[in-house]
């Protein structure tokens, strides 16, 4: 019940490198699938999608147009939901995320954030060893 990642070596606009807490994660949408490689990231309250990712995997668009705050300043979004699925050799989790879309152009890594991802796993950042470790939170307990 528990799933191991190595960081991921990114490389940032500026062409420097980094190792970050990324996974590949598979998203459903529009009768297809697609991978993607994700930051998960324990500050952020929600996850974020690109609005090109959103349209990509047809997402609702359709909901009420708010302002979300981050490292970016104030933009605007819209809530929606995406399937996603999670899997490492013989562990595989799927379930629905919410996801709050941004709606300018804005290019930037899919984060998965707090709300409705770290209540289905105990999240370990383990920086000395540059591994992220996901290990399942008992159905029910959440």
């Amino acid at each position: 019940m528990t799933i191991t990642f190595k960081y991921k070596r990114i490389r940032r606009p500026d062409n420097s490198e980094i190792k970050t807490p990324s996974i590949l994660v598979t998203f459903g949408g529009a009768g297809a699938k697609y991978d993607f490689m994700v930051l998960v990231d324990s500050g952020a309250d929600v996850s974020v999608i690109p609005k090109s990712i959103a349209e990509l995997l047809g997402l609702n668009l359709a909901g009420e147009e708010e302002e979300a705050s981050g490292i970016g300043g104030v933009v605007p979004a819209v809530e929606s939901s995406v399937q996603i699925e999670i899997h490492k050799g013989h562990e595989h989790y799927s379930f629905v995320l919410p996801v709050k879309v941004i709606l300018d152009d804005s290019d930037f890594p899919i984060l998965l954030g707090r709300e409705g991802f770290f209540d289905k796993f105990v999240v370990t950042f383990n920086q000395s060893e540059e591994k992220l470790i996901l290990k399942r939170v008992q159905e029910g307990s959440y």
